[in-house]
């Protein structure tokens, strides 16, 4: 099973506790972060994680593997224009680990949460009993609303809405492990920025973590729409085929469905318009290559089993 059916298995089947009791969900799974009402406040959640061989090649050093670990679920706040609030951790370290490392490791949680002005709170340590096993890294973290209020979700494009992404793609995962996905910036101030100038024409947004074309994807199913992205217009290095640019992932720059032109930046990061959101179709992403419409709903990150 492909990652992106089982997680729509999943979300299908908690849709049922959303009523179940405790906290009152606003928004339920399926977004970048979900949105739950305590008393009279507002809170998002989300969690994610990095797993050694699959998200970080070995040798790399594990303070930039524990902020990329933070900057991840930073980026989900990014993406529902949220502000950070907390953060908890889950380690579970290789056997034999050198405390060399682990210690590495923990200074690199600590200092990604004061970059990010989001205190790490608690967690939870374990150990594999196999030496070989991976190192993983799990974070949660909360966040709530910004001075607007708004909570921006994956659903609300339009018919004829601009497809448009803040700064560069096809740079954040290389095939040898390297590129930005190790120095990730997460545009939390761009997202405000967005909600803040454009208003009620600002209609969805998601951070571009599994390749544009699953990730506009997403924005087009959730709006019953399909997208077709302009591969002349992709703000990248234009030595890269597109289909890596549209699929490679890890770049989590914001992704966007608005009316009407969007600011040429925010924040002082550039924004480019890149296609735009089109009637349901056979395909949910298409690219558009010399006049060549292309089936690319199936480019993107998956994680594999």
């Amino acid at each position: 099973m492909r990652e992106s059916a089982l997680i729509g298995e999943i979300v299908r089947a908690n849709a049922q506790l959303a009523s179940c009791g405790g906290a009152h969900v606003v928004i339920p799974p399926g977004d970048d972060m979900a949105e739950v009402r305590l008393g009279g406040n507002r809170m998002l959640i989300a969690t994610d994680q990095v797993v050694e061989g699959r998200h970080w090649t070995r040798g790399t050093p594990l303070a930039a593997v524990a902020r990329k670990a933070m900057a991840r679920n930073v980026s989900d706040v990014a993406a529902m224009a949220a502000v950070p609030s907390c953060a908890v951790a889950a380690v579970t370290l290789p056997a034999g680990l050198p405390d060399a490392d682990v210690r590495a490791l923990a200074e690199g949680l600590r200092a990604a949460a004061q970059e990010f002005r989001c205190p790490l709170v608690g967690g939870d340590i374990a150990t594999h009993a196999d030496a070989a096993a991976p190192l993983v890294v799990s974070v949660a973290i909360t966040a709530e609303p910004g001075p607007s209020g708004r909570v921006v979700t994956r659903s609300g494009a339009k018919d004829g809405d601009l497809l448009c992404v803040t700064g560069t793609l096809g740079d954040g995962w290389r095939p040898d492990g390297g590129g930005r996905h190790l120095a990730i910036r997460p545009r939390i101030f761009e997202a405000l920025e967005l909600v803040a100038r454009l208003g009620d024409r600002l209609h969805a947004m998601i951070d571009v973590s599994d390749g544009l074309a699953t990730d506009a994807g997403h924005l087009a199913d959730a709006s019953r729409l399909s997208v077709e992205i302009d591969a002349a217009r992709l703000p990248a290095d234009p030595a890269l085929p597109w289909q890596h640019v549209v699929g490679a992932g890890e770049e989590h720059e914001l992704a966007f469905a608005c009316t009407g032109q969007p600011p040429a930046s925010v924040a002082g990061t550039p924004v480019t318009v890149v296609g735009r959101f089109v009637p349901r179709a056979e395909a949910r992403c298409m690219v558009l290559v010399g006049g060549v419409r292309h089936d690319a709903s199936n480019l993107g990150w998956e994680h594999g089993r």
